[in-house]
């Protein structure tokens, strides 16, 4: 016969009363386990193949850098070759001008080019200096070899522009101080002149003028540039042809007196 609960010592009740809620929790335990078992295995699933979609993620990102940096490695090889490229280019542009340049004159002064003419113009530079309002000038001067003749004679120069709104034209002898005689020449085949113009304060230049004086010569050949044109960086002047025997090509570069180019 089974003794009163309540006759149990107090000690042995408090132990079966614990051993009792140790069964109800195991119990409960187990059911919930096998209830969300399946659920914590597609969890794990779940996981597992996220694990392995960020491991794939993160290579074709460490994939795409390292293509973006081959591929700027690649623009910047290209971008260099094209300027070297375009270096070479304009680097044989310029040889293949300064040929033609040698080659139309001396064509000239042989009388090759069909043209004829005597004393010319042929061609003119202008640089600039340290003073905005003066400008070194170099005249080269031609004549036909079949014209073996020594040459001699002086060079005018006239500035055309305008000075506070009103047309002006500038003589040599406005061209500086008034004290510097007009330019001399002597030669038999062609000749290089060189100095400086001046050009007053407010005055706007559009047009260069040289003429070539010589004793005993009709019209003296002249030949006239556009300022704009001659003080253009890296340009050549298209000059405007006139007088008696002025050369119908443009201005090229010119060659010195000794055959070098200056």
């Amino acid at each position: 016969m089974a003794l009163p609960w309540k006759k149990l010592p107090k000690s042995l009740r408090i132990s079966a009363i614990a051993v009792l809620l140790l069964c109800v929790l195991s119990a409960v335990y187990t059911i919930t386990l096998h209830r969300a078992a399946p659920d914590l295995v597609k969890a794990k699933v779940r996981i597992k193949t996220q694990r392995a979609e960020i491991r794939s993620l993160t290579s074709r990102l460490e994939d795409s850098k390292l293509q973006q940096k081959v591929a700027e490695h690649e623009a910047d090889v290209i971008r260099r070759a094209n300027q070297l490229l375009r270096q070479e280019e304009s680097g044989r542009q310029t040889e293949l001008n300064r040929l033609q340049g040698e080659l139309e004159f001396y064509q000239r002064l042989a009388g090759a080019s069909g043209t004829q003419s005597g004393l010319a113009v042929y061609h003119l530079e202008l640089n600039p200096t340290g003073s905005e309002r003066v400008f070194r000038y170099v005249l080269t001067l031609t004549q036909n070899l079949r014209r073996s003749a020594i040459i001699s004679g002086s060079v005018s120069m006239e500035v055309e522009g305008t000075q506070d709104d009103r047309p002006l034209t500038l003589s040599w002898s406005r061209l500086g101080d008034g004290s510097q005689p007009a330019p001399e020449f002597r030669f038999k085949y062609f000749q290089q002149l060189e100095g400086y113009i001046a050009l007053p304060e407010h005055f706007a230049p559009s047009r260069l003028l040289v003429t070539l004086h010589t004793k005993g010569q009709g019209k003296p050949p002249s030949r006239g540039f556009d300022w704009n044109t001659l003080t253009a960086p890296d340009s050549e002047p298209i000059p405007e042809t006139t007088g008696a025997g002025a050369p119908e090509q443009q201005a090229v570069v010119a060659t010195g007196t000794d055959g070098e180019n200056d």
